[in-house]
């Protein structure tokens, strides 16, 4: 099953009573159930409910691993405490994301990093950056795109699904090709870029990540990697095979805030310039 799939039948037992109250990492404790309908718990010697639970929603045993639909992963103690920290203070946004493309990019060895609401808003960040060229005339047009002139984005059919909206909804048109021929006779002037799933790097069809990258990087055609529920590894494996930008979700195997992604570029002259990855 790809990890994109819908979920059918999954599997997931209810837990009544989860063993890991989530409520220690609120700022204020639930003291009341009242939204429940059982009553004031005045007594403070009454065991708190879960935080879920308070408003009648069940926890359940994650047996399938890191799903969107669950909760993608849970947060690690550093990750809360860098939030509560950052809670503190008002900063300016631009300069925010100036110091953390460049902190991304010391961590990772990557060229610049940005960091999304979430792997799709990086998906649409990076292919509007890639149709757009950075031109702010052209960004608030979105999704018109009458006169552009990259308006197409190649996927193989193999590495189609339903987060591709992400993608769509920019206003390209997708090209389907299934076979490395088809792939490398879509390219054109008008392609904005090549969308990959990570784990389609070797695909029975012959499209892997370095075919792709012998056809698009001489024609500087940028290839986006969705790896969206693997762990970041250093350096980037995606973008040593040929990638030029990767995207990962923050909420899943980075353990960070499941509304977070951050989107690794190898090279911001590719993507005409790393300003278009931070309107």
């Amino acid at each position: 099953m790809k990890r994109r799939d819908h979920i059918k039948g999954l599997m997931l037992l209810p837990l009544a009573g989860s063993a890991v109250p989530l409520n220690s990492i609120l700022a204020t404790p639930i003291t009341s159930i009242d939204a429940v309908g059982e009553g004031a718990m005045t007594d403070p010697k009454t065991p708190k409910p879960n935080i879920f639970q308070s408003i009648g929603v069940e926890p359940i045993i994650n047996c399938r691993g890191t799903f969107t639909i669950i909760g993608g992963s849970l947060e690690r103690p550093e990750v809360r405490a860098a939030m509560e920290a950052a809670s503190k203070n008002f900063v300016q946004y631009d300069e925010l994301a100036d110091g953390i493309g460049k902190r991304l990019a010391e961590l990772t060895g990557a060229e610049w990093g940005m960091v999304s609401a979430g792997c799709a808003a990086g998906m649409k960040h990076v292919t509007a950056a890639c149709v757009t060229g950075g031109n702010p005339e052209k960004l608030i047009r979105i999704p018109d795109l009458a006169g552009f002139d990259k308006t197409e984005v190649i996927v193989p059919r193999h590495s189609r699904n339903t987060y591709d909206h992400a993608i769509r909804n920019v206003g390209v048109k997708i090209i389907t090709v299934d076979t490395l021929e088809e792939l490398e006779n879509a390219m054109n002037p008008k392609t904005a870029m090549v969308y990959l799933m990570a784990y389609d790097v070797a695909s029975p069809e012959g499209i892997s990540l370095e075919a792709v990258a012998k056809l698009a990087n001489p024609k500087n055609i940028p290839i986006l990697v969705d790896a969206a529920a693997e762990d970041l590894t250093i350096p980037c494996v995606h973008l040593q095979r040929g990638a030029t930008v990767v995207v990962y979700s923050g909420g899943k195997a980075i353990c960070g805030p499941q509304c977070a992604a951050s989107a690794q570029p190898l090279s911001s002259q590719a993507c005409k310039a790393h300003s278009i990855l931070k309107f």
